[in-house]
């Protein structure tokens, strides 16, 4: 009885220590961050974030206003008042989440519409779009037969009016922004956690490329590089990081060319004694312990590193995500999302070689890179989103542990894109064989170079100097088009590929 109670007053102790140090990394300050969003990475933790004074994962919920909406990443919501919602299917007019019927649907007040085919007018009353018809006030008046007058009040005079000014009168601050529609969405305050750089920024009004700041021109700005654009303009196109203004409709990227249809022209201080090895701070005996980044483990309890902790990988009950060791509670089929372990049926996961998102399932929807989008709004061509629907529903990637050990008995190779190129709908890729395998045959042979084609809009971009794996499929000839299948995200050609052949052919012995 005395030791019960011995242990429990130190469990006591501990959920006192660990409750009050959690409330001292995400701490209420007096009220500064109750209508913050992100406000900066907990110290002490590598995935967790505050909202308020209260914890979060910003892979798998977003902070609007210190209020956490979860099943949403922040990686890929706006806020509308205290609720996250995903912009590219969802628009917030007035506080309110509403379904786009378009991808370049603006607010009205409550209302959605089309700026090409409608007027909205006092930030509430829609007109259809006529020719030499404008806004003045919360109605429309003909340009070149009347004005619209501002004294006493605005009305819409004849142009023959006293009141109507020479030139023609133009109040850019009732008449443009009416026409754009409703303001945006509710803007927060500065976080100074958030730093593009050397300057802190509000990630609701800003945006930061590559450690430079910009205004976000709507919930749909986007990174290229160091610039910015918008991903419903059909003039401007991203490629491989430089942001191409002006160019031609249907354009595509290709391993860093642009392609259009009228144009496809390419264009430690104390050094160890001798025969010891180092791990962190410490020396080691590499045939009895493994080194997982700068900590040493016992080979007994596993050969393989997950981040700084070391695992077996034949023990169905731990999955290692990205450097994130987990304990599967489930019967061991749950998948890897990034950094998360996705285990729920009715979630999907959205990868790109950049990010990995959460998403729940929804009818009509498709994954392109790591987002999730609406098939009656966008159309996803080579994990680039555009406002035209098309029918094509693009492949997904997977980072390369996720396809061990499966892959293991199937006829794969490693392959480094030299070269691509567009031809009509197909994309032509240049590969140089760098290792291949299979498990159960030593007869699978390939030349070094290979030509390959893919679907180019439901294939995923593919990268000029990287290397990723590939299936040779069964049907056709070795060296004909079309017999070969893209599977992985890039690679590490000494990490990656080390891992696979340790993994396959120790499942085979």
């Amino acid at each position: 009885m005395e030791m019960y109670t011995s242990a429990l007053r130190l469990l006591t102790v501990l959920c006192f220590f660990f409750t009050s140090s959690a409330q001292g990394i995400c701490h209420d300050d007096g009220g500064s961050h109750s209508n913050a969003a992100f406000s900066g990475q907990m110290d002490g933790s590598q995935h967790l974030h505050c909202c308020g004074n209260v914890s979060y994962e910003i892979s798998g919920s977003s902070c609007c206003k210190g209020k956490i909406t979860l099943g949403l990443s922040q990686l890929v919501a706006d806020c509308c008042g205290s609720v996250a919602f995903n912009p590219l299917n969802e628009i917030c007019c007035n506080g309110t989440i509403q379904t786009r019927f378009n991808s370049r649907a603006k607010c009205c007040g409550n209302v959605m519409y089309l700026t090409a085919t409608h007027l909205c007018c006092g930030r509430k009353n829609i007109f259809e779009r006529k020719e030499n018809l404008s806004c003045c006030g919360n109605e429309t008046y003909n340009i070149t037969t009347q004005c619209c007058c501002n004294f006493p009040t605005l009305q819409v005079k004849s142009k023959n009016e006293t009141c109507c000014p020479k030139p023609p009168f133009v109040n850019t601050a009732l008449i443009g922004n009416n026409q754009q529609g409703s303001p945006p969405t509710s803007t927060l305050p500065k976080v100074s956690d958030l730093m593009c750089g050397d300057d802190p920024y509000n990630h609701q009004d800003h945006i930061c490329c590559s450690g430079k700041r910009h205004k976000k021109a709507s919930v749909l700005t986007m990174c290229c590089g160091q610039d910015a654009y918008t991903m419903s303009d059909d003039n401007m196109l991203c490629c491989n990081g430089n942001l191409h203004r002006d160019v031609p409709e249907q354009s595509e990227c290709v391993g860093g060319v642009i392609y259009t249809p009228e144009n496809t022209t390419c264009q430690m201080s104390v050094r160890p004694r001798l025969g010891e090895h180092c791990c962190g701070g410490q020396t080691f005996n590499p045939s009895t312990h493994i080194c997982c980044n700068g900590h040493s483990h016992n080979k007994i309890n596993g050969n393989f590193c997950c981040g700084s902790d070391v695992y077996d990988h034949h023990n169905q009950s731990l999955r290692c995500c990205s450097d994130r060791l987990y304990i599967q509670h489930s019967s061991g089929n749950a998948k890897c999302c990034g950094n998360l372990l996705l285990q729920h049926s009715n979630q999907t996961c959205c990868s790109s070689s950049t990010n990995a998102v959460i998403y729940d399932i929804k009818q009509n929807h498709s994954c392109c890179g790591h987002y999730y989008y609406n098939t009656s709004l966008w159309s996803c061509c080579a994990e680039h989103l555009k406002p035209t629907p098309k029918p094509d529903s693009p492949l997904a990637l997977k980072p390369l542990m996720d396809l061990i050990p499966e892959m293991c008995n199937k006829t794969v190779f490693f392959g480094k894109v030299e070269s691509v190129a567009l031809l009509n709908d197909q994309r032509l890729v240049m590969l140089k064989v760098v290792w291949q395998v299979n498990v159960n045959s030593g007869n699978f042979t390939l030349d070094p170079w290979l030509l390959v084609s893919l679907d180019h809009c439901s294939s995923p971009a593919t990268d000029n100097g990287m290397t990723y794996l590939w299936e040779k499929e069964h049907s056709g000839e070795l060296t004909s088009l079309h017999t070969y299948k893209l599977l992985s995200h890039p690679v590490d050609l000494i990490s990656d590929i080390h891992m696979f052949y340790s993994v396959c052919y120790q499942k085979k012995g």
